[in-house]
């Protein structure tokens, strides 16, 4: 004899395969009716017509993903001072997609080109500390401080590029400023990081020595690559 719950989860399995067996009607039926309505148009204007959906108001539109678990970590040790917080706050608008590269304000929201011609390729500028306290409505030595500092906790990167270039009247090697993605995000998350490689690689071993107001060492609660 069956028990009572063998039964309820018979007839919950039952109840299922009959509901998705008629929303599968309702949708072939739905399918139908928009090939006649389509062909039924082509016979009368005798030009081809399709549906279309309206736009996802957020398709294309940029935005980050935080590291939750981290970044409540980073706040639950005091990691990060107040004027470090705005600062990250601010510069999430920044970011180059898949690179974590802050880059100018001008190139980040450039509406983007289809290009026949790899000549015709312009690299975002990648924002210098004048750009960034520009960008952030702070004066350029509040920045320095702040970028630094954030460089010393290795939430930001500032690599050295290779080759020459004129800035404030100087020559300077060119330097990028990247955030590490273990706390903040632009780029697709779905299945796999979609996160450029070298960026990848140059924070993999970062926030490794974390330790909280007693001195004890704290592990980040997510590293996902």
């Amino acid at each position: 004899m069956k028990s009572v719950r063998t039964a309820l989860n018979e007839a919950e399995k039952k109840a299922r395969l009959k509901d998705f067996e008629k929303d599968l009607t309702v949708r072939t039926e739905a399918e139908e009716i928009k090939k006649s309505l389509l062909n039924k148009l082509t016979e009368l204007t005798g030009e081809k017509h399709y549906i279309g959906k309206e736009k996802d108001p957020f398709a294309g539109e940029p935005f980050n993903q935080v590291m939750h678990r981290n970044l409540d970590l980073l706040i639950r040790i005091n990691y990060l001072t107040q004027a470090e917080e705005s600062t990250l706050f601010r510069l999430q608008a920044y970011l180059e997609f898949k690179s974590n590269i802050i880059i100018c304000r001008e190139d980040k929201f450039k509406k983007k080109k289809k290009y026949d011609d790899e000549d015709d390729f312009e690299l975002p500028k990648a924002a210098t500390v004048s750009d960034i306290a520009e960008m952030i409505g702070k004066s350029r030595t509040q920045t320095s401080l702040i970028l630094n500092s954030l460089k010393e906790k290795e939430i930001l990167l500032n690599p050295e590029g290779a080759g020459q270039i004129e800035e404030n009247g100087r020559t300077v090697s060119p330097r990028v400023w990247i955030v590490n993605p273990y706390i903040m995000i632009c780029a697709p998350r779905k299945n796999e990081v979609k996160l450029d490689k070298l960026t990848m690689r140059l924070f993999k071993h970062s926030l490794k020595n974390l330790k909280d107001q007693d001195g004890k060492k704290v592990k980040l609660p997510v590293r996902f690559f």
